[in-house]
Formats: structure tokens, C-alpha cells, sequence
């Protein structure tokens, strides 16, 4: 062989190194800009749904705090209506008084045809009456005492917390600046409870009439019990 053949296929053999790198080269190029073209479809994909979500939360979140401020707008409106309806304390004191009664299981319509039935100026008649009870405490020596009152109709007693003497030890008679409980019983088991630091006032409807009571400090161990008959 001679040596010009020899040269030629030696330039020749590296000139198909050079055209095959050369194609390797562009191969690895179209695949890597396949690759980040695909990647590039995906993330402006991706961010699409990403703005989509977003946006779709905050439409949410606008029509929220539209329902929000439509129900601070109603709810301002029904406090301003309860204010308007309870524009006092004392109007206040009076409804809490219906609530606990009504969770006591008196009927509304009871409440409410006694409320109704109550005029401007009570109609009182006859004296005022007056009786004496023992508050009972823990340590009394009596179990039982009682005041009654339009033959049986109203029956009070009375419980309180004894006095401490000087040496710690508790007496017999209740503490007149401590709160006590007074009990209004009246037949077929109704009950209704006040309790408070002297002097107590309750007023008891029962049978068409209002019948009021003070409960004041009488000698030791006793309170004063007053009522006095009102028509409604």
C-alpha cells in the first residue's frame, strides 16, 4: 500500500470522527432543548394553575368578608334594636328576670298575660303584715322555721351563714352582713328563691294578686318579713 493511500484514509477516518462527534453533538442539543422546552411548557402550566388557585381563593375570600360585613351590618342592626327595646338597666334586670323563669319551666304566655294585666298604679288594699322568722345556719339548734302567710298561701323560711366570734368558732345565729337565701313556697310545690345581704324585696303573683315583701333584721337569729297585697 502505498503511503499517499494510507495519508487519504487517515484524513478520511478523521473526518468521519469529526462529522460523527459533530451529530452527537447536535443529538444531545435537540434532546436538551426538547427537555427544556417540555420543562418550560410544564412550569408556565404549573404557574397557570398556581395564578388560577390564587385567584380563585381570593374571589373567595372577597365574597367571605362581603358575607361578613352584610352580617356585622345585621348584627348592628339587632343590637341597635335591642337597645332601642332595653334602653335600661332596670328594663334589662326585668327581661333577665322572664329568661330565668321561663328555663324554670313557667310558660311565656303565663308571664305574659300576668305583665300585661299589671297597671301603672297598683291597687294595694289592706294593712301591711308582719311576721318573724329564724335564718337558719349549719350550726342552729332549730331545724325548722317558718313564716306563713295568707293561710298558708305564701310560707318563707330562711338560710344564711353563722356568725364567727372572736375566737373562731361559728354561732348559732346568722351573719347579718353575709348574703342570705329567703325561700317563697307556695302549694303544689312552687318555690322561688331571692338571695342578697339584708334587707331583701321580692314580690310573689300568685292567684290574681302581687304580694310584696321586705325582709328585714329583726332581733338575733331573726328577720322581719312584711307583705303587703296588690292587685294587678
Amino acid at each position: 500500500m502505498s503511503l499517499g493511500l494510507v495519508q487519504r484514509k487517515e484524513r478520511q477516518k478523521r473526518r468521519n470522527q469529526r462529522i460523527w462527534g459533530f451529530v452527537k453533538l447536535a443529538s444531545i442539543l435537540s434532546i436538551c432543548s426538547g427537555i427544556g422546552y417540555y420543562a418550560y411548557e410544564i412550569g408556565i402550566s404549573v404557574a397557570q394553575e398556581e395564578i388560577l388557585l390564587w385567584k380563585s381563593r381570593h374571589e373567595t375570600q372577597l365574597a367571605e368578608n362581603e358575607q361578613l360585613k352584610i352580617e356585622l351590618g345585621q348584627d348592628k342592626a339587632t343590637v341597635d334594636q335591642l337597645s332601642q327595646l332595653l334602653p335600661n338597666e332596670e328594663i334589662r334586670s326585668l327581661l333577665a328576670v322572664v329568661t330565668a323563669r321561663a328555663n324554670e319551666g313557667v310558660e311565656i304566655s303565663r308571664m305574659e298575660t300576668i305583665i300585661g294585666g299589671i297597671s301603672r298604679d297598683a291597687n294595694c288594699t289592706g294593712e301591711t303584715d308582719t311576721k318573724r322568722f329564724m335564718v337558719l345556719t349549719p350550726v342552729s339548734s332549730e331545724d325548722v322555721s317558718t313564716a306563713s302567710f295568707y293561710r298558708g298561701l305564701i310560707t318563707l323560711a330562711g338560710r344564711g351563714s353563722p356568725t364567727i366570734n372572736e375566737d373562731g368558732n361559728p354561732e348559732a345565729w346568722f351573719d347579718t352582713t353575709k348574703e342570705i337565701t329567703i325561700s317563697f313556697m307556695m302549694p303544689g310545690g312552687d318555690q322561688q328563691e331571692v338571695t342578697g345581704v339584708l334587707p331583701l324585696y321580692h314580690s310573689v303573683v300568685t292567684g290574681g294578686s302581687e304580694y310584696r315583701f321586705s325582709i328585714t333584721a329583726g332581733r338575733t337569729s331573726f328577720v322581719d318579713a312584711s307583705v303587703q297585697q296588690c292587685e294587678l
